[in-house]
Order: structure tokens, then C-alpha cells, then sequence
């Protein structure tokens, strides 16, 4: 029996037995979600929230904080469940093994095997880790649109006026304070003021970052090194995931600014939750000239996030101002044009 279904057999004995307070409040976070799919205009609602025993280990230790959220206790269980996600890294037998492990993955995951659009054969991946930060063949790669402002990942998003009005809307349980994410001081005033995307990436999906514009690098670097995160899928809960978890802070300036204008400067926060203990990236990216669609980094093991902040207004495209004015997730592919 894999851990899959041993993390099953116990979700469904704890439900069995949990008072009824905490059994329909896990029931509403596996249920499905309405979705706005960006690149066919289609609505669907046949994708649960997360898997039954995410979604037991999740409400309680996350979304209710049951245990707290600064303590030895819940550090505790977050290192052990990192310890677990780590065995992830155990290498493949061999190619057979490889195979038949990649494909119970993909079935448990739904990850797309038929046609394989993956770089690699699945018998060439060393570890499941391996696999999970897999890139595209480059035939099958998601093409790059031609907007301004382009999604950076393969995720879920929500779409927000302004930092304010995350707050209101969604981080609503914690302390927050957008001026302790690690963003440059001198544009906070700007990033507080302009709009804002959320992205959720699954284990499902696409585990790279991508630039979102074209544009110099003028800030990089790692906060909350040492932080045990908590789970991405809670943004509105007691854990202030945009500055307690660990996350990569790069800032993209646009270079095509006239002279006279203060350049469009682009913030993306890579959030790693519970789980991932690696966020890849070129710690030389500093000073260097990106491309649009251009990777940025790589998670390894679990489930992530991104939070997107602009210092001037961006046109966004019709679609998106309609899903956010409906608080609706819009599901969208790395490279898709968001704004124009």
C-alpha cells in the first residue's frame, strides 16, 4: 500500500469520527470549486479544492489552526511532513520502477500522460522529485502570449484592485502587513496601491516560474530561509503565509520606458508552502536582462505560490476584470497574457 492510500484510508477514518463542526467545514474545503478557464472562455466546476486527506490535514492544522501557528507543536508536524514530501527524493530502482511510480503519480495527481508532453521519458526521471519540477517538451510548451504582463505559471488565480483589497477580501485572519514581504522600501506606497494577482499552483501542476514581463532584474533575494511554511491554500487563514513563509522576492523593472517616465517595475513573490523545502533560482539574476517567459525558478515537492505587485495600473484583459469582479478562480497557463 503507497502513502497515497494510506493518507486516504486515515482522512477517512479521522472524518469518521470528528465532530460535526469539523467534518462539514473539511466536506466545503474538498468540494468543488467554479472556475473561469482564461484560454476558452469555459466555466467548469468538476475540480475539487484539494485531495480528502489534504484536505483533513490542511483544515485543521491550517485553515482552523487547531494547534496554533507559533509553537513547537505545529513546527513539529510541519518539519515531519517536509521530512516525508523529502522522501520524494528517494532515486528509482530503475527504469521499470521510474515508470510504474511516475504513472501511479500522474493517476493520483491527474497529470496529463496521453499524449506524454513532458521533456523526458517517464523511465529517464531519477526521483519523483525529479519529476515533479518537470519542464515541457519544448513542442508541447504553453505559447507565449503577446501582452505586457503575462502569467508566470501554470496556476489558479484571483485578482485583486489593491493590496487593500486582498486584504479585505482575503487575507482577513492574520497580521499582514505588505511592508514585511521583503519588497524594496521604495515602491511600497506603489505596490500597496495597484493591483495584485494571487496564484495557486496544485501538486498537479507545472512546477516552474516564468518572467512575467521582459525587463531588468533589480532585486532578488530569499526571505524566511528558516521558516517552517504553512499551507498556500489558506491565504485567508491564521498563518500569515506573504510574510512568515519561506519566498523568493524578484523584482523585474521594465527597460522599454521612455526616458521621462518612471519604469513599470513588476514584483513576484514565489511562496513555498508546507512541504517545499527548495525554491531553485539564479542567485546571479541581479543585473541581468530577462525575457518574457524567461524561467526564473523551481519548486521542489508540495504545493506552492505566487503573488504578483505592479507599481502603475495595468490594463488587465476583459476576462480576468470579470472573473475577479465575481471573486471567481481563473485557471490559466504559463505564458497567457493577463494584461495588455
Amino acid at each position: 500500500m503507497n502513502l497515497f492510500s494510506v493518507g486516504d484510508l486515515m482522512a477517512r477514518a479521522l472524518l469518521a469520527v470528528l465532530p460535526r463542526r469539523l467534518s462539514d467545514r473539511i466536506k466545503r474545503n474538498v468540494s468543488s470549486l467554479e472556475i473561469y478557464v482564461l484560454r476558452d472562455g469555459t466555466t467548469r466546476c468538476d475540480e475539487p479544492r484539494m485531495t480528502l486527506f489534504e484536505g483533513v490535514f490542511a483544515t485543521l492544522l491550517f485553515d482552523m489552526a487547531l494547534f496554533g501557528t507559533r509553537n513547537p507543536l505545529i513546527n513539529g508536524i510541519i518539519r515531519s511532513f517536509t521530512t516525508i514530501q523529502n522522501s520524494w527524493d528517494r532515486p528509482f530502482d530503475n527504469a521499470g520502477d521510474a515508470t510504474s511510480s511516475i504513472d501511479e503519480f500522474c493517476s493520483r495527481l491527474d497529470i496529463q500522460r496521453s499524449p506524454w508532453i513532458w521533456e523526458r521519458d517517464a523511465a529517464e526521471y531519477a526521483s519523483l522529485n525529479d519529476f515533479f519540477s518537470r519542464a515541457y517538451a519544448p513542442r508541447h510548451h504553453p505559447e507565449l502570449g503577446h501582452g505586457r504582463l503575462v502569467s508566470p505559471a501554470c496556476c489558479k488565480i484571483l485578482s485583486y484592485d489593491s493590496d487593500e483589497s486582498m486584504r479585505s477580501m482575503l487575507v482577513k485572519g492574520c497580521d499582514y502587513d505588505v511592508g514585511n514581504i521583503g519588497l524594496p522600501a521604495s515602491d511600497l506606497g506603489a505596490y500597496g496601491s495597484n493591483r495584485v494577482i494571487i496564484g495557486y499552483l496544485s501538486p498537479r501542476d507545472y512546477h516552474r516560474v516564468h518572467a512575467p514581463i521582459s525587463g531588468k532584474c533589480v532585486h532578488c533575494n530569499m526571505e524566511g530561509i528558516h521558516s517552517p511554511s504553512a499551507s498556500v491554500k489558506f491565504f485567508g487563514g491564521k498563518f500569515n503565509l506573504l510574510n512568515e513563509n519561506k519566498r523568493l522576492v524578484v523584482v523585474l523593472e521594465d527597460e522599454d520606458s521612455h526616458d521621462d517616465e518612471e519604469p513599470l517595475r513588476i514584483a513576484l513573490v514565489i511562496i513555498g508552502g508546507v512541504g517545499v523545502n527548495t525554491i531553485t533560482y539564479d542567485e546571479e539574476m541581479v543585473g541581468k536582462s530577462i525575457s518574457k517567459g524567461q524561467e526564473l525558478s523551481a519548486f521542489r515537492a508540495g504545493g506552492s505560490a505566487f503573488a504578483l505587485f505592479t507599481t502603475k495600473p495595468m490594463d488587465i484583459v476583459q476576462p480576468l476584470r470579470m472573473a475577479s469582479e465575481r471573486n471567481l478562480y481563473v485557471e490559466v497557463l504559463v505564458g497567457e497574457t493577463l494584461a495588455h
